[in-house]
């Protein structure tokens, strides 16, 4: 049975066929404990000639996203972390009117939890501010951009994030979900607006350009968290509380997904960051032993594997199977590990491209977190390209944390340098001349 499908697998890399010809996906496990007759000629390579080492992340593209994030994280490894917010707010209805001797009694932002990375039991204080200028939904924003806001505080809260309990709103309980109040003056601000500004979004939105929420720089080592909020959630919203001559009312102005809103994240320069992590940074030949992968446009690892070319020269071989593997260096559990990595190719611009093993499917590709301790990448038909076209260049690979514009998650790796579970690159090969 086992060779029967190893044939499969030299015929289908040989061949050079576009599609899998096996309904199970390719699985070394239990091939170490045949004997040698029982290989079909399959050789074995395990290569540590990898060349590895984090690099900064530019920027992300961080607008109109599923998630938001908001909160500051101290991490031992990556240092201070603070994530903002820059939303707009919109009408309900058109043509608003508070009825006559209206008075702003209050109003309240609340926004939707989803989730929390980091120390949960941590205090935060976050601050709301209005933005100066606008916004555009149509517009691309990224994770290093930054608008200009009025110097006036218009909402704080300090509390310990509670995702678990409902809340009663009048009368009515929701979800988890955090609660600023806004200042009087701003209320006023609004209830006094006159009614061209309240007639419909487009002119309501010149005059109240938006809100840039953002929170206290995290300090203390291994303190802090990043809060994951729904901005398309009913949940999120500002809410007008008020009174006028005859009735006491309110009135909501959402957020959703008709208005722009962006993430801004913020690194001061890995101050306060191991220096181990620092010194790769600024020299890619530094720190061996590690690898470090940051989310929130933090860090990524560029890599490159020189053996290939060598090894082409050699013998002509069919790749059997050709897998990257990672050791995760720290798996305490207190920072959760990005639940996957993603990898892809490098071109002469530095952009990314897709390996060809992705026309196999996500799950062929793999790079999912196992139990946290490591990462696994079948690069069979990448690695078999290189040896065919041994003199085609080759910028390398990319690895970053997948879903990195809306998670927190980091993970340092072992590097090539490492005592052990070093970077690997397993190839089991046929040789076929």
């Amino acid at each position: 049975m086992l060779k029967n499908r190893l044939l499969i697998y030299c015929f289908w890399a040989i061949s050079g066929l576009t599609t899998y010809s096996c309904t199970k996906e390719p699985d070394l496990i239990g091939l170490d404990l045949l004997p040698a007759g029982d290989f079909l000629n399959i050789d074995y390579i395990d290569t540590s000639s990898i060349v590895a080492y984090s690099v900064r992340e530019d920027s992300l593209r961080t607008d109109e996203l599923s998630l938001n994030l908001l909160g500051s994280i101290s991490d031992p490894v990556f240092g201070t972390t603070t994530a903002s917010i820059y939303t707009q707010y919109r009408l309900s209805k058109n043509n608003i009117t508070f009825g006559e001797n209206a008075v702003a009694d209050s109003m309240i932002l609340t926004l939707a939890y989803k989730g929390i990375y980091g120390d949960s039991l941590s205090s935060k204080t976050i601050r709301v501010y209005e933005m100066a200028d606008s916004i555009n939904y149509d517009s691309s924003y990224y994770s290093t951009r930054t608008i200009p806001v009025l110097p006036e505080l218009i909402g704080e809260a300090t509390f310990v994030p509670n995702l678990s309990e409902a809340d009663s709103v009048d009368g009515n309980y929701i979800p988890p979900h955090m609660r600023i109040l806004l200042s009087p003056a701003f209320a006023n601000k609004i209830i006094t607006a006159d009614i061209n500004t309240l007639k419909d979004n487009e002119s309501f939105q010149k005059v109240f350009m938006g809100l840039y929420i953002t929170s206290e720089q995290a300090t203390t080592p291994g303190t802090g968290s990043i809060l994951y909020f729904n901005l398309l959630d009913a949940v999120s919203r500002l809410k007008l509380y008020y009174h006028n001559s005859t009735d006491t009312s309110s009135i909501d102005f959402p957020i959703g997904s008709s208005v722009a809103r962006f993430n801004h994240y913020e690194h001061y320069n890995y101050a306060g960051a191991d220096p181990s992590l620092l010194e790769q940074l600024g020299d890619s030949s530094a720190n061996t032993q590690h690898l470090y992968v940051q989310s929130m446009a933090g860090t990524k690892i560029k890599l490159r594997i020189p053996h290939l070319k060598a090894l082409a020269e050699q013998k002509h071989i069919a790749v059997n199977e050709a897998l990257l593997v990672f050791s995760v260096e720290d798996t305490s559990g207190v920072y959760e590990v990005p639940a996957q990595i993603a990898i892809k190719k490098l071109d002469a611009d530095g952009n990314y491209t897709a390996l060809p093993d992705e026309n196999e499917g996500s799950s062929f590709l793999d790079g999912k977190s196992r139990s946290g301790k490591e990462y696994r990448f079948r690069i069979t038909r990448y690695v078999q390209n290189r040896l065919l076209n041994p003199d085609d260049p080759d910028y390398g690979l990319m690895l970053f944390a997948a879903g990195s514009s809306l998670s927190g998650n980091r993970v340092t790796l072992k590097g090539v340098g490492a005592e052990t579970g070093k970077i690997r690159l397993l190839i089991y090969y046929t040789i076929v001349d």
